[in-house]
């Protein structure tokens, strides 16, 4: 049997998430106003800046699960080691990303040297962090449970974020007379409060997870069901290509961070154009903002009610989808339109924690199919849909400002109002469709099926033990 869930795991698992969250909203909402503005590069150098780092991640991003699961387990334990071994470099070459050191061509050289670096190392504790869901859960429940927590405490970080990034920054700037010091110390303290949040998950995970046997009692328990702590690369390659579930989920999961991608990035466009009122863009994302929390807090009442993972993340996306589609037909009525997107984020608080619940049964099935766990590689897989969906969302988004004749700074006509308002509705509804019709017509696994695998995988550990 697992250790009990913790009181303490209940309420804080994802304070990791709070504070790695803080750390990257610094890049998501002010790099390149840093950037452009503050430090002073031209275009070029920002372009550079920016692609490099950003390519290097999306390539790279199935690999970092795939190091958890390759790499000899330390003494702290395969998945929580990383928590706390590579945090303090996260932390000093973020913050290398905002400054300005010499030259231009000298620091963009250090800032993208500096990103490029910090890829992998913010990367693999994000995913043991993840990792550690379906370790620590016994249920699925539970699994919706700690989600839910995590999305929490990911919603929290934008508010925190709301009122201390810029204030703090302008504040440290003003006093030291340097803008550029006044970011870099804000990003010091949001990475350094990731260390911090991983510290608290390191400590209140202890216990949960099985730590290497060293010396003479290591030789006594070589038994068939330890002599694979690490995977091989054959290992992981089975578990993607053998695992259909988890195929099917990742090409969802594309839909799903399309649609928040492209929705996020033309929101100040009908604030500019439509609304043109600026002053009601902060007003829409704390009111979205708080939906989205609440959605997270009524997510395992949810879960508990329907007591079908799959059917719950089904149900809520193929409605959220269909909100977008409303939201179409009230555009020109702000009051309505912010209304219907608080309702949309209300279902995807609920529905995305229930999403690592599906990708933690991809974990059992892959396990069951092909005899090896790799947890960490399959929850790292998460970022793969994410990354794709950022590299082709700048795209996406062009050809979609392109197509209705979008030029900056002009005019607002009916016509322009109505393709933008089209831009932010349509595009995230077909977005969602796609991904509750890929879901429902792809992705099998049922709980009670999941339960049958693993009761097997237990009786083969057993079977192995005894003999």
């Amino acid at each position: 049997m697992k250790k009990p869930l913790s009181k303490s795991l209940k309420t804080f698992y994802g304070v990791g998430d709070l504070g790695f969250s803080l750390m990257t909203s610094v890049g998501v909402y002010l790099q390149t106003y840093f950037l452009t503005d503050v430090a002073g590069f031209n275009l070029a150098l920002v372009a550079l800046i920016i692609s490099i780092p950003n390519t290097f991640d999306a390539i790279f991003s199935g690999v970092y699960g795939a190091v958890i699961d390759t790499v000899k387990p330390m003494r702290w334990g395969k998945l929580r080691s990383w928590l706390i071994v590579l945090p303090p470099l996260v932390v000093l070459f973020m913050t290398l990303q905002y400054t300005k050191i010499g030259t231009d061509n000298i620091a963009a050289i250090i800032i993208i040297v500096s990103a490029v670096i910090s890829k992998p190392l913010l990367n693999t504790p994000w995913v043991a962090n993840l990792a550690l869901l379906p370790l620590l859960a016994n249920n699925t429940q539970e699994k919706v449970l700690l989600s839910s927590r995590r999305m929490f405490w990911s919603s929290i970080s934008r508010l925190f974020f709301s009122y201390i990034s810029t204030p703090l920054a302008l504040f440290v700037g003003t006093v030291t007379g340097n803008l550029v010091f006044g970011y870099t110390v804000l990003q010091f303290l949001m990475a350094v409060s990731m260390w911090a949040g991983y510290l608290i998950t390191f400590k209140m995970t202890e216990g949960y997870e099985e730590l290497p046997v060293k010396g003479a009692e290591a030789q006594q328990t070589k038994t068939a069901v330890k002599k694979k702590e690490r995977a091989s690369l054959s290992d992981i390659l089975k578990n993607l290509f053998q695992n259909p579930p988890l195929l099917v989920l990742l090409l969802a999961d594309y839909g799903r961070n399309i649609a928040a991608f492209i929705m996020a990035g033309s929101i100040a466009y009908y604030y500019t154009y439509v609304a043109q009122n600026m002053a009601l863009m902060p007003l829409h994302m704390l009111i979205t903002s708080i939906a989205s929390i609440l959605g997270t807090l009524a997510s395992p009442a949810v879960s508990k009610r329907i007591n079908n993972t799959r059917t719950m993340t089904i149900t809520g996306t193929l409605i959220s989808g269909c909100l977008y589609l409303i939201a179409r037909f009230v555009g020109l009525q702000t009051s309505l339109f912010i209304a219907v997107f608080a309702c949309s984020s209300f279902i995807v608080g609920i529905t995305g924690s229930s999403n690592v619940a599906l990708y933690s049964d991809t974990i059992v099935y892959g396990e069951w199919k092909t005899g090896q766990n790799t947890a960490g590689f399959i929850m790292g897989l998460m970022n793969f849909p994410l990354k794709v969906g950022k590299m082709t969302n700048g795209i996406i988004m062009a050809a979609a400002l392109a197509s209705i004749g979008f030029v900056a700074k002009m005019t607002p006509t009916p016509a322009l109002k109505a393709g933008i308002i089209n831009i932010m509705t349509l595009i995230p509804a077909a977005g969602l469709l796609f991904t509750g019709l890929v879901l429902l017509l792809g992705f099998k696994l049922t709980e009670a099926r999941v339960k049958q695998m693993q009761d097997e995988i237990n009786a083969r550990k057993n079977e192995a033990i005894a003999h």
